[in-house]
């Protein structure tokens, strides 16, 4: 008999173990919990050294500069540099800077909605003075190159520093004026630069701004919004080489390959968005931050340089950059996304191991260990604490629609996030309830939590809905009756016509029990289909408080309240439940009132 191999034994354990292996979830991260999230809404980047890169938050006397010595990775608030910008800003009436560019290390220009104004510092942002301009505008770009720059804006003036923004001078060849404005410029060099137009036109000038000529223009479809039809505009132009530029606006984006005189339209490709950065540089020098990879000396054709359109963007050294989109920050070194997510203060470096994670997509994840809670925005490669739960442990998350989440306690309660784990608050609403149930399969699917309206008798169900914002009519009510054998809505809607009263009143009209019980279910169904609407951000609501009292069941009587921005059509097709809910009881007092 021959000796059994000890190698042959382990291998044998090991095809053994495999499958128990691959089924074991991997490892919980450990992750720094005093990583520290800064919120303050950034609305600018900027690069003051490829040491030292700005982001700028806020407003007027509550501006804050931010800095980062490690391309986006981490960030500190500098308080000196903070409060002497903004006492420069404080006694203004326009007081929002939206542009940072730097001359040098100790020179910097900041323009935006300033007035007859830009601000400069001589000394990093230690002090600012105020320069004057010829006019009140509204700044879009400020161009620079070495020790000249220019600017332009909503006046459609153009206006020249020769002297690194110490002094400023109207160009009296400026081809633009308040109506086509000049939205953005590119240069090639102290002299030679193109301008684009808010109607769409394409300028170059070969003398530094101080005469213009007119270039064809790509094929721009007009659009429409809420205030007419408009001419197609061009709002970005990045100019790579003498017969090299790109143009973006109202109709997509175009380039040329032979200075002008024709365009190409180049729609973005599936994925682009999402797409790493690359940089490259000019045959002159300049740093151009690209989309996607590129091969070693590719033509500047090739290229795909990051427009303004698509977030705020700085180079820094020669392989890494740094975007701003939406108050979130994301940077690439070598073609890679190494961080994305809010700014962040690092912590002392200490790791906690996390004790569950959630992920809402491929990119935002959310975590906790005890009470603290968790974010990752780069599918788990960074994190930073967001906040805390009232109660000591969790079990789970849910994700509902935007930045609303759910989660389970160890004793069992629901809490509720509006803010991505931010705040959290106790919840008894039904509908949380149910969601809870369905997204997670931990609990059983409750009934309607107004069953019982459908089931005894006499019973009644109530809707409360409108619109709340600045001037909002009445709210409108609906009252659902029931008895064994019927069913009588009746109800209230404010009324727009002057001499009458302010809500008009209507019924109760009698209908069958099958008609109510239909009504009751479609409520109840309304109030249950899943949201798809995006949350524009309207300062007007839909609302809707639903309450109903019964003789007898589970829940004898109760309250559940919706709510859901007004949105307009454009951009914002969906699903919210408190419209549905709203549009439901709306026809059925309509039908209610009609003959």
């Amino acid at each position: 008999m021959q000796p059994v191999s000890w190698t042959c034994v382990v291998l044998a354990v090991l095809l053994l173990a495999l499958p128990a292996l691959a089924q074991r979830p991997p490892p919980l991260p450990w992750v720094d919990l005093g990583n520290e999230e800064l919120r303050y809404g950034l609305k600018l980047i900027s690069k003051r050294t490829d040491e030292d890169v700005w982001a700028l938050g806020g407003s007027g006397a509550s501006m804050k500069v931010l800095r980062s010595a490690d391309a986006g990775r981490s960030w500190r608030v500098d308080a000196q540099v903070s409060k002497a910008l903004a006492d420069v800003l404080d006694t203004r009436g326009w007081n929002d800077p939206s542009i940072l560019v730097w001359f040098s290390p100790q020179i910097g220009l900041a323009a935006g909605s300033l007035g007859s104004r830009v601000l400069r510092t001589a000394d990093g942002g230690m002090s600012w003075r105020s320069i004057p301009l010829a006019e009140d505008l509204f700044v879009y770009d400020v161009e620079r190159l070495g020790s000249r720059a220019w600017l332009c804006g909503s006046s459609g003036h153009i206006f020249r520093s020769d002297d690194a923004g110490a002094s400023w001078r109207r160009l009296k060849g400026s081809p633009f004026d308040g109506d086509d404005r000049c939205m953005d410029m590119s240069f090639l060099n102290p002299e030679k630069g193109w301008a684009v137009g808010m109607n769409g036109s394409v300028w170059a000038t070969e003398d530094g701004g101080e005469n213009w000529q007119r270039l064809s223009s790509p094929e721009l479809s007009p659009f429409t919004d809420l205030g007419g039809e408009h001419p197609g505009e061009l709002r970005h132009v990045v100019r790579l080489a003498p017969q090299v530029a790109w143009v973006q606006g109202s109709g997509g984006r175009f380039l040329t390959e032979d200075g002008g005189r024709s365009w190409t339209a180049k729609p973005k490709a599936a994925g682009e968005d999402s797409a790493a950065l690359s940089v490259a540089r000019t045959e002159d020098g300049r740093r151009v931050v690209s989309v996607g990879p590129l091969e070693e000396k590719a033509p500047e054709g090739l290229w795909i340089p990051l427009m303004a359109n698509d977030g705020d963007v700085v180079s820094v050294g020669e392989d890494t950059a740094v975007v701003l989109r939406e108050s979130e920050l994301f940077t690439y070194a070598l073609g890679q996304l190494v961080r994305a997510g809010p700014p962040v203060r690092k912590g002392a470096g200490a790791l906690t191991p996390l004790e569950g994670i959630a992920r809402k997509n491929p990119r935002a994840w959310l975590g906790w260990a005890g009470t603290q809670v968790v974010s990752s925005h780069d599918e788990g490669q960074t994190w930073f604490r967001v906040g805390r739960v009232p109660e000591q442990t969790l079990r789970a998350f849910v994700f509902l629609k935007g930045n609303a989440v759910l989660a389970e306690s160890g004793q069992g309660s629901l809490l509720r996030s509006n803010d991505f784990g931010r705040s959290w608050a106790p919840t008894a609403e039904p509908v949380d309830g149910y969601d809870f149930a369905v997204l997670s399969g931990r609990r059983p699917v409750p009934a309607s939590p107004f069953a019982c309206v459908l089931t005894t008798s006499p019973a009644s169900l109530t809707v409360h809905f409108g619109i709340l914002g600045c001037f909002s009519p009445p709210m409108g009510m609906l009252s659902v009756s029931m008895s064994p054998d019927g069913a009588e809505f009746s109800g209230t809607l404010p009324s727009r016509r002057p001499g009458v009263p302010e809500t008009l009143t209507f019924g109760p009209r009698g209908y069958s029990r099958e008609e109510g019980e239909r009504l009751i279910r479609a409520l109840w169904e309304d109030a249950i289909f899943q949201e798809t609407q995006i949350d524009c951000g309207s300062t007007a609501a839909h609302t809707v408080i639903i309450e109903w009292s019964c003789p007898s069941g589970p829940i004898q009587e109760g309250k559940m309240s919706l709510l859901s921005s007004v949105c307009s059509p454009f951009g914002h097709e969906g699903y919210a439940r408190a419209r549905g809910v709203h549009d439901t009881a709306l026809e059925a007092l309509k039908a209610t009132a009609s003959p």
